[in-house]
């Protein structure tokens, strides 16, 4: 049976081939695992001619044999930059492609001083990542639910008097306590006019009865990660609350709503950012309305007023239109989608209305 990294492999040596690349250098710590398994913090991959070579250091050398099977580990003796000189002879190759977002300016210099020509290509690797394969759905699938689950347990902590940190630490631990190995990032809990900061950092501020509270957070399966956002209020809310969060969520949903292959992911974020602006809050909306999600939380594509990406089966990316009011506070949804042949599945099942968690 072949391993899906195999295959992985597989469709980067046809990307490879239909651009004239010979050998491809991977530097980048999810890209290694993507396409081979190994986990550990320092390791490269050379596709090439033959069988791919993992070139880390003597801290790996039981683990990558464990956790790889197809490629050849080399084991540096000196540096990584000798040891990538020493695998590109052995593969007839002095010519190395990379993606140019994963390199520094100081270890090309150093490739360049080893004889090495290293040669900036476009995201192949970014390309092939945006499609998920079965095995990395059923990650993000079990991500989603360690979050999820564990986001309704924290309700009952969620009442007038409890801190912002409070509530983001107790997040975090229920979801590593369900087998998360990490927080996919840290977790924002914005109450009232803190809302109004898109990434705020959680403080020692105590909610008050009143306060809507936005609560973005992430679990980890696997090496697979969520996103998620909810905005709740703590107690009744007033009028303006409850308007400016049904604008959000419909925005939410027609964007939702506008997902199939084949259209524009910035068709995508208009159809969120059409329906804020012209409640006359476009100002208020100043980030774009997604992103792809997998090993890394912020990954391709990019769903916002900039993105050149097309909308493809099997994308996975987060829905999130906000209204941040300085002096008030601010509203945030956030979903995951999954695209289907012919439109969209939400893969989150969390209720996104503010009346639809009991707080206390």
């Amino acid at each position: 049976m072949i391993r899906p990294e195999q295959a992985r492999i597989s469709r980067l040596k046809a990307l490879m081939k239909a651009g004239g690349l010979e050998a491809f250098l991977v530097t980048r710590r999810e890209d290694v695992r993507y396409l081979c398994g190994f986990t550990g913090s320092a390791g490269s991959l050379l596709i090439g001619p033959g069988q791919p070579c993992l070139v880390t250091d003597f801290r790996y050398q039981l683990q990558s044999r464990k956790e790889t099977s197809g490629v050849t580990v080399v084991i540096q003796k000196k540096d990584f930059f000798s040891a990538l000189r020493e695998v590109a002879d052995n593969l007839g190759v002095d010519t190395l492609w990379f993606e140019e977002s994963a390199l520094t300016v100081a270890e090309l210099k150093k490739l360049q001083k080893l004889g090495l020509k290293p040669r900036g290509a476009r995201e192949l690797l970014r390309q092939l990542r945006m499609r998920k394969d079965r095995r990395e759905l059923a990650s993000i699938r079990k991500a989603i639910g360690r979050a999820e689950r564990s986001f309704r347990e924290l309700q009952r902590y969620i009442k007038p008097g409890v801190r912002e940190r409070e509530l983001g630490l107790t997040l975090e631990f229920l979801m590593r306590e369900k087998g998360s190995r990490k927080a996919a990032f840290d977790t924002i809990v914005a109450s009232a006019g803190n809302g109004a900061m898109p990434h705020a950092t959680a403080t020692n501020r105590r909610i008050k009865k009143g306060d809507l509270v936005t609560i973005d957070f992430g679990a980890e399966a696997d090496g697979y990660f969520c996103d998620i956002t909810r905005t709740l209020c703590v107690g009744k809310p007033t009028a303006k609350q409850k308007e400016i969060h049904g604008l959000v969520l419909h925005a939410q949903e027609a964007a939702m709503q506008s997902v199939r292959p084949g259209m524009s992911c910035k068709s995508v974020d208009d159809a969120a950012r059409e329906i804020i602006t012209a409640a006359g809050h476009g100002a208020h909306f100043g980030h774009g309305t997604g992103h792809g999600i997998g090993l890394m939380v912020h990954e391709g594509p990019s769903v916002s007023p900039l993105s050149n990406d097309q909308v493809e089966q099997d994308m996975v990316f987060t829905v999130e239109p906000g209204v941040y009011i300085p002096g008030w506070g601010g509203v945030r949804i956030e979903d995951m989608v999954l695209v289907t042949a012919r439109g969209r599945k939400t893969l989150t099942t969390l209720p996104r209305g503010l009346d639809g968690i009991k707080t206390y």
